[in-house]
């Protein structure tokens, strides 16, 4: 039997409690099969090392842009109505976590308009959550700007699944515009 070399613990195969040589690691070299101290502590997609960087005032570089995808629609009801319409329309990923519910919605009369989730739009097992009510624009305020930092709900299994913004006039008809928004986690 040959003479394993004399274990340190931070450098010992676990399985084998063999002394291990720390191997060079640099840049764009593939993990596997490389025993290299802990300073290494990024990897890339492809499985390789990458070290973290850092900007020219030495701010480590961070970016969440694969974290989610902004959703948006808007439009408008130009004739007006007295009963809800549907005026915005953000078709959903099933089982996809939403956050970050925003809508900006006008009209030039008394209007109301409210957010509502659909699970399962069309099936006889269709469900509808209204997530905002009540917003509403009017004389002086032909604008309304709501954000919903807190808000969260993960979409439905199985169906179509869409968020709608709707509205009506309470008094005489005029157009109604919305424009919604939303953001799908990645996760």
């Amino acid at each position: 039997m040959a003479d394993l070399r004399t274990s340190f613990v931070t450098l010992e195969d676990a399985s084998t409690q063999a002394a291990l040589p720390i191997h060079k690691a640099l840049e764009g070299e593939a993990i596997a099969n490389k025993n290299a101290h802990g300073a290494l502590v990024a990897k890339d997609d492809s499985d390789n090392f990458k070290y973290l960087e850092i900007d020219p005032a030495g701010a480590l570089k961070v970016s969440m842009g694969a974290d989610y995808a902004c959703l948006s629609d808007d439009g408008e009801d130009s004739a007006g109505s007295a009963t809800y319409v549907t005026i915005a329309t953000i078709t959903l990923t099933a089982d996809k976590v939403y956050k970050d519910l925003e809508a900006l919605v006008s009209c030039f009369r008394d209007a109301v308009f409210q957010a509502i989730w659909i699970d399962n739009e069309g099936d006889p097992g269709e469900v509808q959550t209204t997530l905002v009510s009540g917003v509403r624009v009017g004389a002086g305020d032909y604008n309304e700007m709501v954000h919903f930092a807190c808000m969260e709900f993960t979409a439905g299994s199985t169906g179509t699944q869409k968020l709608i913004i709707q509205g009506k006039n309470l008094n005489a008809l005029s157009a109604m515009t919305a424009t919604l928004s939303i953001k799908e986690m990645a996760y």
